[in-house]
């Protein structure tokens, strides 16, 4: 494929006919996006419940609010719980309703029928709703990101098999001419998905490895799921929105494709340093801890294109919320990244492997890096769907500031509680005891943490709720079309870079 970055005549306002050319799109790919959006909420808000209930057990076991003695919500349960409901409901449907509609857009495919993605959807629900209940009732196989049980595994395989084929068939029929990096990292990630997930129950559930490689699969397929799935997604939605809401090209075609070709090289080799002091080769364990410093190449070429295709537009921020979203979500992008290399260090390990460090990087991924983008990008696309405008303003900057609030917060409690339980640990004169004691107000913090995160959640899924019911009033739209000039067809016509 030949890469390309945005020209500066696709800067120039698009015509009407483009228009409606973009309008048409929209219109084909709506039912099928505005579903896996719908869903991505719901399984947010679900989500979120599970992780404030999860977070207020490790914190304060026996209060009724944590229902305990009730053994379909405990924490073993309510945990998983809400990591896959977050992993596989939030983030994945929001992912795949991202993908579709860009792909689409860029390739100016229209289809009669939205029914083949309609119907992946649903399968994609069905199955999660299968899993979901599976952990709770206790019928779970017990390995991180990989606890549902091979029925709902194979459900929600074959929903996105049916996806990647959609992803091919927009690709395969797009308009001839050049492409642009985020179709690179949208068809990886599609491709890179459906292999990772059907080899991990292949190799676990179906024909399962003996012994210790079960945990090197498993993690392998973690760290991968983060590389290979989560992060080029949310880099293709990056390179689109913030080009186009700034309107200028990115700054240079040649970091993108170094980021892309990096991620594809390393991605796939970082989960195994979980496993440190395991009982593995060595090698394997070594060649993990050197791709996770190398990622640090595409991190910082695509921090650097970013940084450097809004620079002189950082005003911008303060007036367009997708915008800010997205900015922050890549600022978060290069904390993350760098974090995880320091930790996965052997000499660091040892103290923070098996304490909450390892958590505050996940969480440091998940909500603030990925989803950050996600939020960004559902706040630009619903609008253009539905031909509607958000509703509350005051609800957005709500969520957006309550979720760095919570983010940060609950990444330095957990990172400061985290190394001093790991030096607790190292010393045989400390009991375990006294530890977990010195880990009680760490606990407190990142408790309020969450529930700040889960208030942001729900202003958002208020806002989708709203969009989605009620039209804008004249007085609000004129608002809105004065403080939001991106946001509808009476503006400044949008940046094309199909």
């Amino acid at each position: 494929m030949k890469e390309t970055v945005i020209s500066e005549a696709e800067l120039r306002p698009a015509s009407r006919a483009d228009h409606r050319d973009l309008s048409g799109v929209d219109r084909a790919i709506r039912v099928p996006v505005l579903i896996f959006f719908g869903s991505a909420v719901f399984w947010l808000v679900i989500g979120s419940l599970f992780y404030l209930l999860s977070s207020s057990q490790l914190f304060s076991p026996d209060v009724w609010w944590t229902f305990p003695g009730v053994a379909w919500l405990s924490f073993g349960r309510a945990y998983p719980a809400f990591l896959n409901c977050y992993v596989y409901g939030w983030a994945t449907c929001a992912g795949i309703g991202t993908g579709i509609w860009l792909l689409s857009r860029f390739n100016g495919v229209t289809f009669r029928s939205p029914l083949f993605p309609s119907v992946a959807a649903v399968l994609w629900n069905i199955g999660m709703l299968t899993g979901v209940l599976s952990i709770l009732s206790g019928a779970t196989t017990g390995r991180e990101l990989l606890e549902f049980p091979p029925q709902s595994a194979f459900i929600l395989f074959f929903g996105l098999i049916m996806v990647s084929l959609w992803a091919l068939v927009i690709l395969w029929n797009r308009t001839p001419g050049s492409t642009y990096i985020s179709q690179w990292y949208l068809l990886g990630a599609f491709l890179w998905f459906a292999w990772m997930y059907a080899t991990a129950y292949l190799v676990l559930d179906i024909v399962p490895a003996p012994g210790a490689a079960q945990p090197a699969v498993n993690w392998w397929y973690a760290g991968s799921l983060v590389d290979l799935w989560f992060t080029p997604i949310a880099l293709a939605t990056a390179y689109y929105l913030i080009p186009q809401i700034v309107r200028r090209p990115i700054y240079s075609d040649k970091l993108a494709l170094l980021g892309f070709w990096g991620l594809a090289l390393f991605g796939g080799w970082t989960g195994m340093t979980h496993l440190i002091g395991g009982p593995l080769p060595a090698w394997m364990i070594t060649a993990s801890i050197v791709a996770k410093v190398l990622m640090l190449v595409p991190v910082l070429a695509a921090a650097a294109n970013f940084h450097l295709t809004m620079k002189g537009d950082f005003s911008g921020l303060s007036e367009n919320f997708a915008l800010r979203f997205v900015v922050t979500g890549a600022f978060i992008y290069t904390a993350y990244a760098f974090e995880g290399s320091i930790l996965s260090a052997r000499s660091i390990a040892q103290f923070t492997q098996f304490t909450l460090v390892p958590e505050s990087n996940s969480q440091l991924g998940l909500f603030g890096f990925y989803s950050m983008i996600l939020f960004g990008a559902l706040y630009y696309i619903v609008p253009r769907l539905l031909n509607r405008l958000w509703l509350f303003h005051k609800l957005i900057e709500t969520h957006f500031w309550l979720a760095v609030t919570g983010l940060w917060l609950s990444f330095a409690a957990l990172t400061i509680g985290g190394l001093i339980q790991g030096f607790g640990l190292e010393d045989p004169q400390i009991p375990m005891i006294a530890v977990n004691d010195l880990l009680e107000p760490f606990l407190a913090i990142q408790n309020f943490a969450a529930l700040l995160l889960v208030v942001a959640n729900l202003s958002f899924a208020i806002s989708f709720a709203l969009i989605l019911l009620i039209s804008a009033p004249v007085r609000h739209r004129r608002t809105a079309v004065e403080r939001f000039k991106e946001a509808s067809e009476s503006t400044e016509p949008e940046v094309s870079v199909a």
